[in-house]
């Protein structure tokens, strides 16, 4: 029997409902929950979620502000514009969209965001007390999407063998731990790991790797080398889905937040197929193959309407809590 598809845009919508109540009680003592965006880079991918990402607070009753800093900036300008938002009483949280400009350090921007104002849940402070307690407010986002996902399928988990793929400190470990702190018996896979062998025995999965998009992006470097003279002409590279039907054990749980931006396929010589405009044909997929894996397990994400709504209700969520806390104080 196929898999149930897990309808992300319905549980994102009972998230959101529950929060209506604190963010009009907000609203009304003059501290409407308002999430500031940080944004260093030209990239079309970041533009295009920002503006989603403004509409999708507006239409559920928060503020919204993106602070476009342009695309050459540098590591003290971003710094200047994350402690103007931390010291400004009417900004709940802040986040930074990605790609940074290049020379810029991630890990200090994110330092800099104050832990009460992170609306991802990445900073530092927030996934030590993760690693500590078991439980943070905030998390960061996609990983408490893909546990939530799991615990309304199975909200017991007691003992459950639970296999992540990825080791990432924003979605991997961070998973691994929520599921942790509900006693679940949690395997790390990642790409040293025989992944076929520990997605067999494992009752829930959470594919959070990116593989496909790491091997692609490695194998276009070398093509340009070879067509540059630099480098022999690399073997095809393998773009085959991390976890396939023959990996996954009967009825096991499979939550899929990767995300490859990798050719629709390759012809003869390797080079990936092109589209009508003569440039490579790409897609957008995740670390499953989801025909497939879904013809052997009992529930699965779709690249559509999965894991992408729970994650954004997260982040309002993340959002309104800090409003909340700043007004409590």
């Amino acid at each position: 029997m196929p898999a149930q598809i897990i309808d992300g845009e319905t549980i994102a919508a009972e998230m959101i409902g529950e929060l209506k109540p604190e963010v009009e009680r907000l609203t009304a003592a003059g501290h409407q929950p308002h999430l500031v965006a940080i944004r260093a880079n030209d990239d079309a991918g970041s533009a295009w979620y920002a503006k989603a990402q403004g509409e999708h607070c507006e239409q559920n009753g928060l503020r919204y502000t993106l602070d476009d800093l342009g695309g050459e900036v540098s590591e003290s300008t971003i710094i200047a514009a994350i402690e103007k938002h931390n010291n400004d009483p009417e900004v709940s949280a802040i986040l930074l969209h990605m790609p940074l400009p290049r020379g810029v350090d991630q890990i200090t921007l994110t330092r800099a965001i104050r832990p009460e104002k992170d609306a991802e849940g990445v900073h530092p402070m927030n996934l030590g007390t993760l690693m500590a307690t078991g439980y943070s407010d905030p998390a960061p986002c996609t990983a408490m999407c893909a546990v939530e996902l799991v615990k309304r399928i199975r909200p017991e988990l007691n003992g459950a063998r639970a296999l992540v793929a990825g080791r990432s400190a924003i979605v991997g470990k961070p998973a691994a731990l929520l599921l942790l702190n509900l006693n679940a018996s949690v395997t790390f896979g990642h790409s040293r790991s025989d992944i076929p062998a520990l997605a067999q025995e494992a009752e829930v999965i959470i594919a959070a790797t990116g593989a496909a998009s790491v091997k692609w992006n490695r194998y276009k470097k070398a093509l340009k080398a070879w067509k540059d003279g630099k480098e022999d002409k690399p073997a095809p590279v393998d773009l085959t889905p991390l976890i396939t039907a023959d990996m996954v054990k009967p009825g096991a749980i499979v939550i899929d937040v990767g995300v490859n931006h990798i050719p629709k396929g390759l012809d003869e010589n390797g080079e990936p197929l092109l589209n009508a405009k003569g440039k490579p044909a790409l897609q957008y997929v995740g670390d499953v193959d989801f025909e497939g894996v879904s013809q052997v397990a009992s529930y699965i994400t779709s690249a559509k309407g999965g894991t992408g709504p729970v994650t954004n209700a997260f982040l309002l969520r993340n959002t309104v809590n800090a409003a909340s806390k700043i007004l409590n104080k």
